[in-house]
C-alpha cells in the first residue's frame, strides 16, 4: 500500500479553504510540490505538478486565511500529523484483520496433537517428541514468520506511507 502524490496541470497554492459545513471548514494543504515536464508521443511538452495533499477540518473564523498564513508551518504540520494518524490506524486495522485471519493456523487445538488417555513410560517419549515437533512448527514455521512480519509493519522505514504487507503462506504473489 503506497501513498502517491497527486498530479495536476495546475500548480497548487500552499493551501485551499473549502466550503464550510456548520462551524467546521475543510482546509487542504499542499506540500512537496514538484514540477515535471512531460513529453507526449507527438513531441508536445506539458508541465505537470506532483504534490501531497493533507486535509484537516477546523473551526471556521472570519480571518481564517490570514490566520493560516501567519501560522502556516504549524497548520501544515497539524494536517500532516492528522493524516499520519489516520493512515496509521488504517494500516493497523488491515494488519489486525490479517493477524486474526491467521490465528487458526497457529492455534494449538488445530495442530492434531494426539495425547493418549494414559501416559506411561513407553508412550511418554513419543508424546513429548510429537508435542515439541508441533510446537516447533508453530514457532519456527511460515505462519510464525508471516505473523511476526505483520507485527513489524509499523517498523517499516516509510510507515504508513509505503507499506509492504507480507505474502500469506502458501500464496504466490504474481
Amino acid at each position: 500500500m503506497k501513498v502517491k502524490k497527486t498530479e495536476s496541470t495546475i500548480r497548487p497554492l500552499n493551501f485551499k479553504i473549502g466550503d464550510h459545513k456548520g462551524n467546521l471548514i475543510e482546509v487542504v494543504f499542499f506540500d512537496d510540490i514538484e514540477e515535471v515536464i512531460r513529453t507526449s508521443e507527438d513531441g508536445t511538452e506539458q508541465t505537470v505538478y506532483l504534490y501531497y495533499e493533507y486535509t484537516i477540518k477546523i473551526v471556521n473564523r472570519s480571518d481564517l486565511e490570514s490566520y493560516i498564513n501567519e501560522n502556516y508551518e504549524t497548520w501544515l504540520q497539524m494536517a500532516k500529523d492528522n493524516f499520519i494518524a489516520s493512515k496509521s490506524a488504517e494500516i493497523r486495522a488491515i494488519r489486525d484483520k490479517l493477524l486474526a485471519d491467521s490465528d487458526k493456523h497457529v492455534l494449538i487445538d488445530r495442530l492434531g496433537i494426539e495425547i493418549p488417555e494414559t501416559i506411561n513410560a513407553a508412550t511418554m517419549l513419543t508424546v513429548i517428541k510429537d508435542l515439541f515437533s508441533s510446537l516447533g512448527n508453530i514457532l519456527n514455521g511460515d505462519w510464525s514468520t508471516y505473523r511476526q512480519a505483520l507485527r513489524d509493519i509499523t517498523k517499516q522505514p516509510n510507515f504508513p506511507f509505503d507499506v509492504d504487507f507480507p505474502t500469506i503462506p502458501g500464496e504466490n504473489k504474481e
